[in-house]
């Protein structure tokens, strides 16, 4: 029995990575005890201030359903985090075996707010995000270096620039990654790659603010430092 789970994880190191993930946020989804999202560590941010004028209109309580929709939906999120990790990891390592165990830590430790390493809900919303738009960034550079231009496409880093202005609405101190990033991307001289990101990043903070605005809420209230 061992031996075909070890020969399942070499053939389809991804698809095992994942089903370890989804029965461990199982487990902690229905046994866990405490609410598991109403005592987590909350900060000022541009979806915050959307997610309170949502909950003001609908009238959401600390009931046992939303408890498990809360756990449910934190859990989902958090496997984002698992597979970004993994895919990120294999494009730098181009290693699924080391991909594979250095995953294990987001999928042990990040599993929901009130259930891991991360406490702070715009911090483990946020994260996935800025994950998601560092592969993409990540592979369009690799794709560049190894001298195939024809694979690498300007639409590519504009995805990774919404992406990453979405990390930023989210959890805002993620604009010092994303900075970082965009510098990067500059030092590799890949200046158009990093002027598409650039965009991406300020018209989806600019949709975000108009969308606020139209709510009647005030988007500076969410800023802070």
């Amino acid at each position: 029995m061992l031996q075909k789970l070890r020969q399942f994880k070499a053939k389809h190191p991804f698809t095992s990575l994942m089903l370890v993930a989804i029965t461990l946020r199982l487990l902690v989804t229905i046994l866990a005890p405490g609410y598991g999202s109403n005592h987590d560590i909350q900060q000022p941010c541009l979806i915050q201030a959307f997610l309170e004028w949502l909950k003001a209109r609908v009238g959401m309580g600390n009931t046992q359903g939303m408890m498990f929709l809360s756990r449910a939906f934190y859990a989902i999120v958090s496997l984002f985090t698992v597979s970004m990790v993994y895919r990120i990891c294999d494009l730098l390592a181009n290693d699924k075996a080391k991909a594979w165990n250095i995953a294990l830590l987001p999928l042990v430790c990040v599993i929901m707010p009130s259930f891991g390493i991360i406490d702070n809900v715009s911090f483990f919303l946020g994260l996935p995000l800025l994950l998601y738009g560092s592969n993409v960034v990540l592979r369009q550079q690799i794709l560049r270096d190894a001298n195939l231009p024809q694979n690498v496409h300007r639409t590519s880093f504009i995805i990774a620039g919404i992406m990453l202005g979405l990390s930023i609405c989210v959890w805002y101190e993620s604009a010092l990654i994303v900075i970082a990033i965009l510098l990067m991307l500059c030092m590799k001289r890949n200046y158009k790659g990093a002027l598409m990101t650039l965009i991406g990043i300020i018209a989806i903070i600019l949709v975000v603010w108009i969308v606020l605005l139209v709510f009647n809420v005030n988007p500076w209230l969410y800023i802070g430092l």
